[in-house]
């Protein structure tokens, strides 16, 4: 009788527990519950973030909407803006907007306030009044859409971004900001479009001058040609032959990084990839100018003088090839754009361009010209001058620096063209020297891509 007592008290025990187990779990369940789904709950709290997050969103399509409306117009009224914040899908209707509070009610239920205060009073449209005075406002200077639109406006065509416009046979060219094109560029590719530089770097800078090099499908008055970005090689009728980075020669290659001492491009891949994907780069109009000589330079001169790149400026020559890297680096630095040494990419290219739309279909071949050394752009002896597509001087003058490597034990760096010293080298020619070498007859070329 003891023994079943004991198994009818544990057994008693044992429903108490578990009641005592279910009403804890009601409450913990309530508590969850509570914490879920009461004022301050989880799941009210996670929608009121998503709806913050949502809204912080459109409030940064209306902001990116007013940017585009004063970049498109010298003086934006509202009207403008809505148009813009309509752009951005943050309205369906310009009725979304309240043009005397500026409250905008968007599509997805939000309201935003105090975004368009700015604006209030000013419309757009119509007589060009603001806030219906009498003064009619000046009209909005069109964008330019083509070079020779361009070329005849002189404006910077974008103080902060690359813009791309079209030749008259609707080649795409992009230029960077800060730069116009200049008033005596060709109105197509072929031609050799020029841009100055009016506000993309300093002072200094100011004028310095481009020529863009298309590549891909360049259209023109008879069809089209296609210029393909290569590294080439030249034959003795002008022929070429697309090398790639094949090893030319058995020692010149364009080198990502050298263990030789000398500088290889900034970044040869990027540069590449630049070029394909926006149909060209540019290259100096002029072999680069020493902006602070005041007489031809000589082998004791300042070789961390600032470079220009402009006509009629004593040529930056005495100058080894891994200053002129640094100084091409340097022209325009921290920019949307890439300045830098010119490369063999570059170059050859650039000789391919020219044999095909300039009329000198043998170009690879040309040197010297000149027997005398002569500011940029400008020959001292005879009328022949070197230009060709807008570029001045790859044949003569001065040799110029590149970022090619000669991969033996010989003399690293490689300059490319004629000089006025010599009769024997060619537009093509690649000419080896030491990281050391600084002369009379070498100068250098920068080149800019995006």
């Amino acid at each position: 009788m003891k023994k079943l007592e004991k198994n009818k008290n544990n057994k008693g025990i044992t429903l108490i527990a578990l009641v005592v187990t279910i009403i804890i779990l009601l409450i913990l369940a309530g508590v969850t519950l509570v914490s879920l789904t009461g004022e301050k709950g989880l799941i009210k709290e996670a929608r009121t973030a998503k709806e913050l997050s949502e809204k912080a969103a459109l409030e940064e399509q209306v902001e990116l909407a007013i940017i585009k409306a004063e970049q498109k117009h010298r003086d934006p009224g509202l009207d403008d803006v809505i148009e813009e914040i309509k752009n951005n899908k943050v309205i369906s209707n310009t009725d979304q907007v309240n043009k005397e509070t500026g409250a905008i009610r968007t599509d997805a239920g939000y309201e935003i306030t105090g975004k368009l205060d700015d604006y209030i009073g000013k419309v757009s449209g119509g007589d060009g009044n603001i806030g219906g005075g009498d003064t009619p406002m000046p009209p909005t200077p069109t964008k330019p859409s083509t070079v020779e639109e361009a070329r005849n406006n002189g404006t910077v065509l974008d103080e902060n971004n690359p813009t791309t416009i079209t030749d008259k046979y609707e080649n795409e060219v992009v230029i960077p900001e800060g730069f116009k094109i200049a008033s005596d560029s060709g109105t197509d590719v072929t031609q050799g479009i020029v841009i100055e530089d009016v506000s993309a770097g300093n002072a200094t800078t100011k004028g310095s001058q481009f020529v863009w090099v298309p590549v891909g499908e360049v259209k023109h008055a008879n069809g089209s040609k296609n210029i393909e970005l290569s590294r080439y090689t030249f034959a003795s009728d002008g022929k070429y032959t697309k090398q790639g980075n094949n090893v030319i020669n058995s020692y010149y290659q364009e080198l990502a990084t050298s263990t030789k001492g000398n500088s290889t491009a900034i970044d040869i891949e990027a540069f590449k990839t630049s070029v394909n994907a926006n149909y060209g780069y540019y290259m100096g109009r002029y072999e680069a100018g020493d902006a602070n000589a005041t007489s031809d330079r000589g082998s004791s001169s300042n070789q961390s003088n600032p470079m220009v790149c402009k006509e009629n400026q004593y040529v930056y020559n005495h100058i080894t090839q891994i200053k002129a890297a640094i100084l091409s680096r340097e022209m325009y630095f921290n920019k949307k754009f890439t300045s830098d040494l010119i490369n063999s990419y570059a170059w050859d290219t650039a000789i391919v361009f020219i044999q095909e739309f300039s009329g000198d279909v043998d170009y690879s071949r040309q040197y010297r010209l000149q027997t005398t050394l002569a500011k940029t752009g400008k020959a001292i002896d005879g009328s022949n001058k070197d230009v060709r597509c807008n570029i001045y001087d790859m044949a003569g003058n001065c040799f110029e620096w590149t970022t090619e490597t000669r991969t033996d034990n010989t003399g690293p760096c490689l300059s490319r063209g004629g000089a006025y010293s010599f009769a024997i080298y060619y537009t093509w020619d690649r000419y080896t020297r030491a990281t050391t070498s600084s002369q009379d007859d070498i100068a250098f070329r920068s080149i800019l891509y995006l």
